[in-house]
């Protein structure tokens, strides 16, 4: 959602007063986009998007946490991931249906502080578990031998569970910076002074190194050094002595690592190429030389819902890239048929043995 970004560049124009000089922290908006085309867009692209992104979140932990696949450690941080996700798309859809369906959501004291609280939150964990998942796979591939001990199911856990609390903790003051405010009440930003306003600034570029700088820069760069090691490996499969083990079957600690490689680079290229442009917007939006026109309104709409896609398409690249998942989705899809037609059969029988002692009784009442 990044509301931060769309609705206070968009709606507020602060102007305080300091010994007699006026102050500005953003200027007066420019001419809305064009409603025809964004509007439109908006309204029904968000809607579908996020639920349609909220079930194949929904059916990704499913798969990480009731198959086979939730053996490995990896498949924790996954599973975190799709939850992170969901809360995401859930943040976005409650703002859109006030914004184009009239549904007080947003707008009200209590939700208003919990939504946007909500929404740097779980793009947080977003990020973080992401890169988490590269850090123990860049551990895996350059040492695949002592992942085992190094990269476990516990850890997994504790990790996850500390950067829950640290995302709880490091955003709490957004509670304390937001409010309702206006005639229609809008949820945004709240600055009673110059010296909160300073503090939020401070805090939105800590938040940019924290959020964006540090968690892509990581990712961009394991990913790398993780696809030459790959590119290493297959090389290095095409001699002799690979091709002997592999007519005997030997499956090495080094072979399982590489098998699910393709679909973390693809995770970690499609987070990349759809996010960058959104945090690089919002920090830009921040800085004290930005003027807003209509067509980096138009972009800053386009790059947001780029984020929102990339949070909701995850089960495509899952499908796509990993037999594995597309394997243990089906099975699950068919078992699921099964229980389903053995309670349909079930009833038909139960009814049917019902019917036939009715029958019985009243023959023998004549």
């Amino acid at each position: 959602m990044e509301s931060l970004t769309e609705e206070n560049v968009t709606n507020i124009n602060v102007t305080l007063y300091d010994n007699n000089q006026t102050w500005s922290f953003f200027p007066p908006p420019p001419p809305a986009p064009p409603k025809d085309v964004l509007l439109n867009f908006k309204k029904y692209a968000y809607i579908i998007t996020c639920v349609i992104g909220i079930i194949g979140n929904i059916i990704i932990f499913f798969v990480f946490t009731r198959t086979k696949l939730k053996k490995p450690s990896t498949a924790r941080y996954l599973a975190a991931a799709a939850v992170a996700d969901s809360g995401f798309l859930l943040v976005v859809m409650c703002v859109n249906l006030e914004e184009f369906y009239k549904i007080r959501v947003h707008s009200v004291i209590g939700p208003c502080q919990l939504i946007t609280f909500g929404d740097h939150a779980f793009s947080f964990l977003c990020r973080w578990y992401l890169t988490a998942v590269i850090i123990e796979k860049y551990i895996g591939v350059m040492w695949p031998r002592k992942k085992t001990k190094m990269c476990t199911v516990f850890r997994a856990k504790c990790v996850i569970i500390s950067l829950a609390i640290i995302s709880i903790v490091s955003y709490l003051y957004m509670t304390w910076f937001v409010g309702v405010y206006g005639d229609p009440p809008v949820c945004r930003l709240f600055y009673s002074n110059k010296q909160v306003l300073e503090s939020w600034k401070i805090l939105t570029k800590m938040d940019s190194i924290v959020n964006f700088v540090v968690p892509y820069l990581t990712i961009f760069l394991l990913t790398c050094l993780i696809a030459y090691r790959s590119w290493e490996y297959h090389r290095r499969s095409m001699t002799a002595s690979e091709r002997f083990l592999r007519r005997r079957r030997v499956t090495t600690p080094e072979d399982k690592e590489f098998k699910t490689t393709p679909l973390l680079i693809l995770l970690a290229m499609s987070t990349l190429i759809l996010s960058i442009p959104n945090s690089a917007m919002r920090i830009l939006a921040f800085s004290d030389d930005f003027r807003p026109t209509e067509s980096t309104m138009m972009m800053m709409h386009l790059f947001h819902y780029f984020v929102v896609l990339n949070s909701a398409i995850k089960i495509c690249i899952y499908l796509i890239a990993s037999n594995a998942f597309a394997r243990q989705l089906g099975r699950s899809f068919c078992m699921l048929k099964s229980v389903l037609k053995k309670s349909d059969d079930s009833e038909l029988q139960t009814r049917h043995i019902t019917e036939k002692m009715d029958g019985v009784a009243i023959e023998g009442k004549v």
